[in-house]
C-alpha cells in the first residue's frame, strides 16, 4: 500500500517531544503535515483516511499520557489509519504511557503498526536526560524508522494490520501531577507570554502572577516561555524533586521499539 501522506501530531509543552517527532518525520520520504496539540483554545476535529498515516508523540507524566493530551487526541479520527506511537520520558520510566496511547488511538479508529519509548530531557529537572536523544539514540531511532518505512510499503490493506503489543498494565496506574507550585519573582514585567502559552489556561488572564493550582499540570511551559526567567519552582521544592529522582534516573535508559 502506498501511504500518500503522513501527519506528525504532538503535545509538547517544553518542545522536547516536538523535536523528536520532527526529527522522526524528517527520516520519512513521504508528503508531510504537522499538527500541534499543545496550544490552548478550541480545535476542529481532524479526519484521516486509509492511505494516510500519523506519527503521534506525547511526553510521559507520572507514567501516563498527560490528561490534557489524552483529551485532545479525541479530536483525531482515523479510518483504519496506520499510526506510529511515540512517548518521550525523562530517563525514569514510561510505565503505562505507551499502552495508554495505543488504547486511545485504537478507540479513535487508528491501527498502530509501530511504537517507540524515547528518553529525553526531563521537563522539571533539565539536568536529567540532558542532550537526549543523543547521537546513539538517533542511530537506533533511524534504524527503527527505516523498518517503519518498509512496513508502510509492505501493507496491502490497513484492515489486515494486526494487534501491536506494547508494555503496560491494566488497569492503568492512577494519573496524577506532581504537587508543585510555580512561583513568580519581581522580574515579571507582565508581558503575558506565559498566559498565551499555558496549554490549560491556568494563569490568570489579568495577573500573570496568579496561577490556578488545580488546573495547572506542571508542564513547565510557562517557565520555559518566560523571557525574564521570572517563573520557577521554589528552590526547596526543586531540591526535593532532584533528590527523589536521583536514584531512579541515575542509570541510563535506552530507547525501546515495537513493530508489527
Amino acid at each position: 500500500m502506498n501511504i500518500r501522506e503522513i501527519t506528525g501530531v504532538y503535545f509538547s509543552p517544553t518542545e522536547n517531544t516536538k523535536a523528536v517527532i520532527q526529527w522522526i518525520m524528517g527520516q520519512l520520504p513521504i508528503r508531510q503535515e504537522m499538527l500541534d496539540l499543545t496550544d490552548p483554545g478550541q480545535r476542529p476535529d481532524y479526519y484521516f483516511l486509509e492511505n494516510e498515516a500519523v506519527t503521534v508523540g506525547v511526553p510521559v507524566y507520572g507514567g501516563r499520557v498527560p490528561a490534557t493530551a489524552a483529551e485532545r487526541l479525541k479530536k483525531l479520527h482515523g479510518r483504519q489509519t496506520a499510526a506510529v506511537l511515540v512517548v518521550t520520558y525523562g530517563n525514569r520510566a514510561y510505565e503505562d504511557a505507551l499502552l495508554e496511547l495505543k488504547l486511545i488511538m485504537e478507540r479513535q479508529g487508528f491501527r498502530p503498526i509501530a511504537a517507540a519509548a524515547i528518553p529525553a530531557q526531563h521537563n522539571i529537572v533539565p539536568g536529567i536526560g540532558k542532550g537526549r536523544p543523543d547521537k546513539g539514540d538517533r542511530r537506533k531511532i533511524r534504524q527503527f524508522i527505516r523498518r517503519v518505512g518498509t512496513r508502510f510499503w509492505e501493507m496491502t490493506s490497513n484492515y489486515r494490520i494486526g494487534k501491536l503489543k506494547v508494555p503496560g498494565h491494566r488497569p492503568l496506574k492512577k494519573y496524577h501531577v506532581l504537587p508543585l507550585k510555580i512561583k513568580v519573582s519581581s522580574s515579571c514585567n507582565g508581558c503575558k507570554e506565559c498566559i498565551r502559552k499555558c496549554p490549560v489556561q491556568a494563569i490568570s488572564r489579568t495577573d500573570p502572577k496568579v496561577t490556578d493550582t488545580k488546573r495547572c499540570i506542571v508542564c513547565m511551559r510557562c517557565v520555559k516561555a518566560c523571557p525574564k526567567n521570572a517563573r520557577k519552582i521554589p528552590v526547596m521544592a526543586m531540591l526535593m524533586v532532584k533528590h527523589k529522582l536521583k536514584k531512579v534516573c541515575a542509570e541510563r535508559k535506552e530507547p525501546e521499539f515495537f513493530i508489527l
